[in-house]
């Protein structure tokens, strides 16, 4: 299987040239760009949230918490709260709910977490980081101060750099299943890039429902396709927004 540093700079490099390449069609703006590089860097490393590598989960957990103190102070922070109430909340409050928040996260999340999954089983597919990238696509949605067209497509937008993420994780491991010098095939060979872990049934059937009922809830994906399928006005070089004007 391909290690940390290898799962971070590959999606990292991916997830990066494909939030310019958005950017440079103008589907999105540089904030937004930022925010799905992010994502898919995090989802590049997804999968092995599940590791026996003490180093490697410390690094992930810590980002996951990072994440979820940063979702929990968006939410304080957005139109659900009241300015009034939020300018009610004192220092000691402010600085005691992300750590409570990490907290949790680090403390009760993880070894709850460590203890009911194996490596390279559930968590290692296709259904879970498809999952979690249409979880993210309804905090991202359901987070946004306001509904409109633009944060259904950024929704969806991050739920997707989730999951290329994911699958690019998935892929490396697979690659890194065959030794090519040899030209022979490992026995890790086929426990990486997999549908589901079949092995857990009841783990695999709540993923199946979850998936369902997320997808269910989700909003119509029709803007966000309809919106990149215009590349019209993707800048390729200098040369061609110079042709362009033209």
């Amino acid at each position: 299987m391909a290690n940390f540093n290898t799962h971070f700079n590959v999606a990292a490099v991916a997830t990066g040239l494909a939030a310019a390449t958005l950017l440079s069609a103008e589907h999105i703006n540089l904030n937004t760009a930022l925010g799905l590089w992010f994502l898919g860097t995090i989802g590049g490393l997804l999968p092995d949230i599940d590791s026996d590598n003490s180093t490697s989960l410390d690094i992930i957990f810590n980002l996951f918490a990072f994440s979820a103190v940063l979702i929990v102070l968006r939410y304080v922070s957005s139109d659900m709260i009241s300015f009034v109430e939020f300018q009610q909340l004192s220092l000691l409050e402010l600085i005691a709910l992300p750590l409570v928040v990490y907290a949790l996260m680090r403390y009760l999340v993880r070894p709850i977490f460590e203890k009911i999954t194996v490596h390279r089983g559930s968590c290692h597919s296709l259904s879970f980081v498809l999952l979690i990238a249409l979880f993210t696509t309804q905090i991202i949605w359901r987070l946004a101060p306001q509904t409109s067209e633009q944060t259904v497509i950024v929704a969806w937008l991050s739920g997707g750099f989730v999951f290329l993420g994911g699958v690019i994780h998935l892929t490396l491991d697979e690659l890194y299943s065959v030794d090519l010098s040899n030209v022979t095939i490992k026995r890790s060979f086929g426990s990486a890039l997999k549908l589901a872990d079949f092995k857990n049934k009841s783990l695999t059937l709540v993923k199946v429902l979850s998936i369902a009922a997320l997808a269910y809830t989700t909003p119509s994906p029709d803007q966000t396709i309809n919106t990149l399928s215009d590349w019209s006005k993707l800048k390729l070089s200098p040369y061609s927004e110079m042709a362009n004007s033209k």
